[in-house]
């Protein structure tokens, strides 16, 4: 089993971790990939492509040769969207954070996203998935296509969180490390 896990990684936190840890165990025969979006998406105080890049190979190294980090989002022109990217990962399932679910009504390419793929879903901030996938008529016919990983860590971590307290402990020791060294945030 293939797992994409996108994000912004700015920088990758102690949470993106512990649950890529957690996939790790719960899945045994699954291979993680970290997907970095493209400085071309845009959002506040990104750090360089170059160094989310390494960071989340420090955090892949950590996680072991079932953890990878891909750069196919960076090296396109443009964003395209997440539809775009598990079309050259056929079978993949894309994991997500419940807030990101409340708002994939408006992501590109919707509704096709959601008949085409399958989500791992991180609860997150108290939200209500089964609500969320309940209430949506289009969501709500493909219910089947969505794993909520009830048993996944809480971890009230964020990148903004560190970006705006510089906390080492959300942070693996050596990506504070690669921070401080490349005078980051």
């Amino acid at each position: 089993m293939k797992i994409i896990y996108g994000g912004s990684f700015n920088p990758p936190t102690i949470a993106h971790y512990k649950i890529a840890k957690y996939l790790l165990k719960k899945y045994k025969d699954s291979e993680i990939i970290f997907m970095p979006t493209s400085s071309l998406y845009h959002k506040d105080e990104l750090a360089t492509d170059f160094h989310r890049l390494a960071m989340l190979e420090l955090v892949a190294k950590e996680l072991g040769d079932r953890a990878s980090v891909s750069d196919f989002e960076i090296k396109l022109d443009g964003y395209y969207g997440t539809t775009y990217t598990l079309a050259h990962y056929p079978g993949s399932y894309f994991l997500l954070g419940a807030d990101n679910l409340v708002y994939m009504n408006k992501w590109i390419n919707y509704p096709n996203i959601i008949m085409q793929n399958k989500f791992l879903i991180v609860p997150r901030d108290n939200i209500d998935i089964m609500e969320i996938l309940e209430n949506d008529d289009f969501m709500s016919k493909y219910q089947e296509n969505f794993t909520i990983l009830e048993d996944c860590p809480k971890l009230n971590v964020s990148s903004s969180e560190y970006r705006k307290t510089k906390n080492k402990k959300l942070v693996l020791p050596k990506v504070r490390k690669y921070i401080e060294e490349n005078n980051l945030y």
